[in-house]
């Protein structure tokens, strides 16, 4: 087993470095042909050059899987320093892969436990509940008789994972060499820190623990309890959610759910989560969220912690006053904070500040049937045009996961109720939360979660 997975990482090195090198090469080519001859590349260049660039990254992501979708998932955040042919072609990225067969399942639950499943638990079903990049998910029933899902790591992960990431380190440095101002290399360390966490399934049990408990006084959002009895390094297990997936709008129908009230409970949730507690899942897609009818009232559950962001204390509260300030409509407040926040350089604040202007007039001054018809995609691409015009713009680590989680939730709300405005249903109680909280925030997470993703 171990000789077969050491060819496949060989394959995986050449596929991997083939691809990605040519693509290194066509750049060092214009830069060079600028810096040697004279020649700029023209703005139809660059167009093209991205566009077959990044379906290529795309195609070998979607080929190769493991981190590479990660990667490719977490590049597409970084709409501040990666042009956005990029950041368009691979926010088309899926976390979705063909379950591996029982078998290798088997075996890696035999070397995470030391013995066979089956004297730990009642029974397994073969047949996975849901595949991913790095693990895949079985229903089982422990010797007491309680549901449960294992999520259980692939045995060849970390292996993949490591070429991955010295791959995209190497190719981190190389770009660096002609694209000083674009500098890569937090994004490779945020990047290599946040999967490196997504691996560790004992740390992702804790992350869930503590979402768990902060959000216990939510009766109608509700996360998965660990079992630590069965949770191991390579295995988490949880408590089982019997429900439907968020997306399912015929069984909403058939149980007499309002989908906008399914919709609130989650932007509800995720305001309590991001500015309340300063630490939220931040992968919502709609295979992470499913729905059911309990205790008379619908019910949501958020699954799958291995993507969670920790904002540090100091960040979290000068995003809270960000955030209080945009409410506002207050740009002459906002503006400063922007600054606080590091995502504007001072030296820009009067470029920016009538952009500003412009984007709170356009989009707060609504009628409310104007609101109700509000494109949030449109906002966002707007949003992206602004950013290509301004220079000095760059987003901290600590805010692209925050960024990726609402534009996440934003095509969230609009698959579940395209008529909602989410900002309008989540207004009273993000108002209410900052209001409560401008006396300071609370600590970021317990203590328990050690602040590495």
């Amino acid at each position: 087993m171990t000789g077969k997975y050491l060819w496949h990482g060989i394959a995986r090195l050449f596929l991997v470095s083939s691809t990605l090198a040519p693509i290194y090469f066509e750049y060092l080519w214009f830069w060079l042909r600028r810096k040697y001859f004279g020649r700029k590349t023209t703005r139809e260049e660059w167009k093209t050059a991205h566009a077959k660039n990044a379906e290529k990254f795309y195609q070998l992501a979607v080929r190769m899987k493991g981190g590479l979708i990660k990667v490719g998932q977490l590049i597409s955040a970084r709409v501040d320093i990666v042009p956005r042919t990029w950041t368009q072609s691979l926010s088309r990225l899926q976390d979705k892969v063909t379950p591996q067969d029982w078998s290798v399942i088997e075996g890696q639950l035999m070397r995470e436990y030391g013995r066979h499943p089956e004297e730990i638990f009642a029974s397994i079903e073969h047949e996975a509940l849901a595949a991913a990049s790095f693990g895949q998910v079985h229903k089982a029933v422990t010797k007491d008789g309680t549901d449960v899902c294992l999520k259980i790591r692939y045995p060849d992960l970390e292996m993949k994972l490591k070429i991955d990431l010295f791959l995209f380190g190497t190719a981190v440095y190389l770009f660096n060499l002609f694209t000083p101002l674009a500098d890569l290399r937090p994004v490779y360390w945020e990047m290599r820190r946040a999967l490196e966490t997504e691996l560790n399934y004992e740390q992702e049990a804790n992350y869930t623990r503590t979402i768990y408990e902060n959000m216990n006084g939510f009766p109608q959002f509700c996360t998965p309890r660990v079992l630590d009895e069965y949770t191991t390094r390579g295995v988490i297990c949880t408590e089982f959610f019997d429900g439907y997936k968020i997306t399912n709008f015929k069984k909403m129908i058939e149980l007499g759910i309002d989908r906008r009230e399914v919709l609130e409970v989650i932007l509800n949730a995720f305001t309590k989560m991001m500015y309340e507690d300063g630490i939220f899942q931040s992968d919502p897609h709609p295979g992470n969220l499913l729905f059911r009818m309990h205790e008379g009232k619908v019910q949501v559950c958020l699954l799958d912690f291995g993507q969670v962001k920790i904002l540090p204390r100091e960040f979290h509260a000068k995003l809270l006053k960000a955030a209080f300030a945009f409410l506002s409509r207050d740009v002459d407040k906002f503006l400063p904070e922007l600054i606080n926040l590091g995502i504007v350089d001072e030296r820009n604040a009067a470029h920016i500040r009538p952009i500003l202007k412009d984007f709170f007039t356009e989009y707060f001054e609504l009628s409310p049937q104007q609101a109700r018809e509000l494109d949030f995609r449109k906002i966002r691409e707007d949003v992206l045009e602004t950013l290509d015009k301004l220079e000095g713009i760059v987003i901290p680590n600590d805010i692209v996961l925050y960024g990726r989680t609402f534009s996440l939730i934003s095509g969230l709300a609009t698959q579940i109720d395209k008529t909602a405005n989410m900002f309008m249903l989540a207004k009273p109680f993000l108002m209410k939360t900052l209001m409560s909280m401008q006396q300071g925030p609370k600590p970021a997470a317990a203590p328990t979660v050690s602040n590495t993703a």
